[in-house]
């Protein structure tokens, strides 16, 4: 992976790393680890995501900068306050003080906005406070959520798409007089979901496609683990309720071109995939994935293929033909072929088995 990231360590804060680096993102409650982070490409569009002077106020609010610890341990948590139930004129987090706090965006693009938020004292919890995002010029486009302050730190998100005529956006907080709260972390970014936080200080910030996979190149000790007759894969995951759960790849076996490829996918519509010589071996469907933590054990074998997902019954394929891989090929986590069709979810475990396992064996491995 390219570029800046971050994820949640087990002690419950923000941790930002560089490039290549592997994130084993954890569950901010309850400190439980969810597995390992693979997300595609984002950029985090705000200029800043943390306020350092850039901030601007609004004749309807007041920001004090550096008051109180931020989810990173740090204290470089705003503090922000709402004199106005006008939004308008409370705190933008957009921009650069100086500039409007505007910034650009394409048309008829779908955006989502985070900010992190807690209550600024005791007396301000359960107080409602926002983020919003609206248009600047052009038709009438916003997003906005509004939730009750808490005494925890929280991440929040407000999703729209832009008109065909809308260039300019700006982003708030606030927009309920008399509310105050610690806010940091401001993310916007193309895409219907938020994910992880892009840390951005003026520069432009961009986080790469996650690349997790073992290189199978003909020679290397890979051969002398993949039998090519039949196998069984066992995966566990937690699905991002939020995230890409229509096509996202939580592991595929494939050749690089997507001739020959067997995959187990997050989506509702299919869990397994096989293409053999650039022909469809058909797919494997056993109903809805969970929202959160899932299971599934899968096998190939010449007509003899075969699907467990959270501890149902195997589903039995007699007619799919194995794929045939004579060269490169490569196993590949949480996405396919090298760029596409990215989890944006965890993976926690993995095993392979160099046999055809039982349909018993694969309903008790995947309960």
């Amino acid at each position: 992976r390219y570029g800046p990231a971050s994820y949640i360590d087990e002690n419950g804060k923000v941790v930002f790393v560089g490039e290549d680096v592997p994130r084993f993102d954890h569950d901010p409650v309850t400190r439980e680890c969810k597995g390992l982070l693979v997300e595609g490409e984002r950029r985090n569009i705000l200029p800043y995501s943390f306020d350092a002077g850039k901030w601007i106020a609004g004749s309807g609010g007041t920001l004090t900068r550096d008051a109180g610890i931020a989810p990173d341990g740090t204290m470089t948590a705003t503090k922000a306050l709402s004199s106005s139930n006008d939004i308008d004129v409370n705190p933008k987090i957009s921009g650069i003080d100086g500039s409007g706090g505007n910034i650009t965006v394409s048309s008829s693009a779908t955006y989502t906005l985070s900010v992190w938020a807690k209550a600024s004292t005791a007396a301000q919890v359960g107080n409602n406070f926002k983020v919003r995002w609206k248009r600047v010029q052009g038709d009438s486009v916003s997003a906005e959520t509004t939730f009750a302050l808490t005494a925890d730190w929280k991440r929040y998100t407000a999703t729209a798409t832009t008109a065909a005529n809308n260039t300019t956006v700006a982003c708030y907080v606030g927009g309920v007089s008399g509310s105050e709260a610690l806010v940091w972390g401001a993310q916007l970014e193309a895409g219907s979901y938020s994910t992880s936080l892009i840390p951005r200080y003026g520069a432009s910030a961009t986080r790469g496609i996650d690349l997790a996979y073992l290189d199978g190149t003909a020679g290397t000790e890979f051969d002398d683990i993949y039998d090519p007759d039949q196998g069984t894969f066992v995966i566990d995951w937690f699905n991002n309720p939020a995230g890409n759960f229509n096509d996202g790849y939580v592991f595929a076996l494939d050749d690089g071109s997507g001739n020959n490829r067997i995959g187990a996918v997050n989506s509702n519509n299919y869990q397994v995939t096989v293409v053999a010589g650039g022909s469809s071996q058909g797919t494997r469907d056993l109903g809805s994935i969970n929202s959160g933590k899932n299971k599934i054990a899968f096998t190939y074998k010449h007509n003899d293929q075969a699907t467990s997902l959270n501890g149902s019954d195997a589903s039995v394929d007699t007619s799919s033909t194995v794929p045939s891989f004579t060269g490169s090929k490569y196993w590949w986590f949480g996405l396919r072929q090298g760029a596409y069709d990215q989890l944006g979810g965890y993976i926690s475990n993995f095993s392979y088995y160099p046999r055809r396992l039982t349909n018993a064996q694969l309903k008790n491995l995947s309960s």
